[in-house]
């Protein structure tokens, strides 16, 4: 019985867990260490990364990921004011200028009528063809909302390139498109938003200098 409780615990310890054991009466009390989530390959926001982009050829901007994975848990289902909020299970993230990272995901907030809560939201994916809105938007007064859709991944000679392009199907924005490339180990490499109707490029963003720490 002994040796079955030993290699049990040995399993455990492999897997990150913490145990308190008395061998005398053979009980052991598991605690569990929160799961830590691991950046994706074009999204690598590890701890002490960071990005300098140069923004419409005129100024400069900075994405600082924090010195270590972070503990972050949210309010993940609406309630009554009368019950108690749900929560997700607290896991350990990157934060990039200060908001947390799940892989390939934020966190949005639902805002109400429609709840008052938040959930995660997708950044980017690495499946062509995989369709996602920049983030959620109340669209009882129109749909502003950026409709985005991943349309290649290939390797350009030097690195593994994702594209992703969007448009507007209503609002002040609709004759606009927007062009994005992620670097595989890079992240966002460059964005455009280009006017279809003038063909101006209305916004531009290149990435100048980056650390990524593996």
């Amino acid at each position: 019985m002994k040796k079955l409780i030993q290699s049990f615990l040995w399993l455990l310890l492999f897997s990150g867990s913490l145990i308190s054991c008395t061998w005398e009466k053979e009980q052991c009390e598991i605690y569990l260490e929160p799961l830590t989530v691991i950046p994706m390959n074009y999204y690598p926001v590890y701890p002490g990364s960071w990005w300098l982009y140069e923004v419409n050829d005129t100024t400069t901007e900075q994405f600082q990921v924090s010195e270590t994975y972070l503990p972050h848990s949210y309010e993940n289902v609406a309630s009554e004011p009368w019950e108690t909020p749900s929560f997700s299970d607290t896991v350990y993230v990157p934060f990039i200028n200060e908001k947390p990272i799940y892989g390939y995901n934020k966190i949005e907030w639902v805002r109400p009528p429609f709840g008052d809560y938040y959930v995660q939201w997708p950044i980017l994916s690495e499946q062509v063809g995989f369709e996602f809105e920049r983030e959620w938007t109340d669209k009882r007064y129109g749909d502003f909302s950026e409709k985005l859709k991943v349309t290649s991944k290939y390797f350009n000679g030097t690195d593994s390139i994702i594209t992703v392009e969007g448009h507007w199907v209503y609002g002040p924005n609709v004759s606009r498109k927007s062009y994005q490339t992620f670097g595989k180990n890079i992240g966002l490499m460059t964005e455009h938003i280009v006017d279809t109707l003038t063909v101006d490029t209305v916004y531009k963003k290149v990435l100048l200098n980056y650390f990524v720490n593996h």
